[in-house]
């Protein structure tokens, strides 16, 4: 399929990296907690992730440390944060403190869950 057809967020495969469409020109890396985008010519032959290959991650460890589970959550909520930077048109003030707010509330109650408390 071509880059023009995939739709905004929709996961790819194109020279061999898996990345993600954000806009009718750019693609983030999928891999990259640096939010690298890249251009991408329209008629660019690509693979959707979910027609092909998967990119799975590799199985969790039977035991983490509650600092490795804690900055694992950090910087998963500091991508999505940084991901919202990447919207066209862009977040207005008021979503994005709505964003923050449901993902504060979700790393609060996916803790509150992992230690027993919720």
């Amino acid at each position: 399929m071509k880059f023009h057809q995939l739709r905004l967020g929709e996961r790819f495969r194109f020279q061999g990296a898996v990345l993600r469409k954000v806009s009718p020109l750019k693609a983030a890396f999928e891999d990259d907690t640096e939010g690298r985008q890249r251009l991408i010519p329209r008629s660019a032959e690509v693979v959707s992730v979910a027609q092909g290959e998967t990119s799975e991650a590799a199985p969790l460890p039977d035991n983490l440390t509650g600092a490795s589970v804690q900055s694992a959550l950090d910087a998963f909520v500091a991508a999505i944060e940084a991901g919202t930077d990447v919207f066209d048109p862009p977040l207005t003030e008021h979503q994005r403190q709505q964003l923050q707010h449901a993902l504060r509330q979700a790393h609060r109650d996916l803790t509150d869950r992992l230690t027993g408390g919720g």
